[in-house]
Formats: C-alpha cells, sequence, structure tokens
C-alpha cells in the first residue's frame, strides 16, 4: 500500500476555503449595508410625511380659527360647504350640512378607517412640495360655554410615491 505524504495540494485547498469563507463574510456585509439603506430611507420619507402632517396641522388650525358656519375663508383650503362641520355638534352634521356631503347616516363624515376614506372625504386639504395634506374632522362635540372640541384626522401623502403618515389629534378650539 502506498502512502502519499506529499503536502503541495494542501495550500490550495486552504486557499479555497479562506476565499470562500471570506467572500461569504463580504456578501454578508454588503447585505447589511444595502439593507441599512433601505431603511435609512424609509425613514427619511416617513419623517418628511410627517413633518407634512405636522405643518398641514398647524395651517389647518389657523383656518379653524378664522372659520365659522357662515365664514369660510378666502384660502380656498375648504372643500365646498364642508365648514358645516366646524361649529355644530357632530349628530347635528347631516341635517346643517345636508346629505351630499354626510350621506344619510353620517358615515361620510365620520368614517376614518382607512386613508381614502380622509382622502375622498376631506373637510381641509392644502399642498407641500411633494405632499398633499387632507384634514377631516371626524368628532364635535359643543359646550355650554362655547368651547368645541374636534377630534382631527390628518393624512400627509406623497404624490409621487406610496410615503404617508396619518396623525389624529383633539383640538379643543377657544371661543
Amino acid at each position: 500500500m502506498k502512502t502519499f505524504n506529499s503536502q503541495k495540494g494542501m495550500a490550495l485547498a486552504t486557499t479555497l476555503i479562506l476565499s470562500i469563507i471570506g467572500l461569504g463574510l463580504a456578501l454578508v456585509v454588503l447585505n447589511l449595508v444595502i439593507t441599512g439603506t433601505k431603511t435609512s430611507g424609509t425613514i427619511k420619507r416617513y419623517t418628511t410625511a410627517l413633518e407634512a402632517a405636522k405643518g398641514g396641522i398647524e395651517d389647518f388650525i389657523n383656518s379653524l380659527l378664522k372659520t365659522s358656519f357662515n365664514v369660510t375663508p378666502s384660502d380656498n383650503k375648504w372643500k365646498s360647504g364642508h365648514n358645516c362641520k366646524v361649529d355644530r355638534d357632530t349628530n347635528n352634521w347631516p341635517v346643517v350640512c345636508g346629505k351630499d356631503i354626510c350621506g344619510t347616516d353620517n358615515s361620510l363624515c365620520t368614517r376614518h378607517t382607512k386613508p381614502d376614506d380622509i382622502i375622498n372625504n376631506y373637510d381641509w386639504k392644502n399642498d407641500y412640495g411633494d405632499y398633499s395634506v387632507y384634514v377631516k374632522i371626524v368628532d364635535v362635540k359643543g359646550s355650554a360655554d362655547g368651547y368645541y372640541l374636534y377630534a382631527i384626522d390628518i393624512l400627509s401623502k406623497n404624490i409621487r410615491t406610496s410615503e404617508q403618515a396619518w396623525m389624529s389629534i383633539v383640538y379643543q378650539k377657544p371661543q
């Protein structure tokens, strides 16, 4: 029986194994960098959408302070006739605003379970660069001392991509 004592092929085998391990590590690092870049871009776009929503709510509150049932500001951001919801309790909307705005069961005025509910039935809208901000008053409660408490949904949507941010706030309008 013949034994092989030559070590000539061992260097080649060791080099190949180490090269495969190094290539595997390089692929893992590359995958981590690509995933991190995608996540960073997503966070940046969401943050931009969120900031547009925050700016939109500031503008909306300024417009809300100048608005009543009988007065619509001249900024043309209110959807036609939707200022009727401002100084009225929610249960009075179908009577005051009419069925063309609220529907027969008030559902068009109060529904806010998905983004399309806000986009299709918004009360106030403004554009900020690539973002459209939609605001919907979903509930209003008045008090005996003249204050109104509003439940408001704000949706900021990028007009070019699918990024969006959705906020819900409660706001008390001073007298």
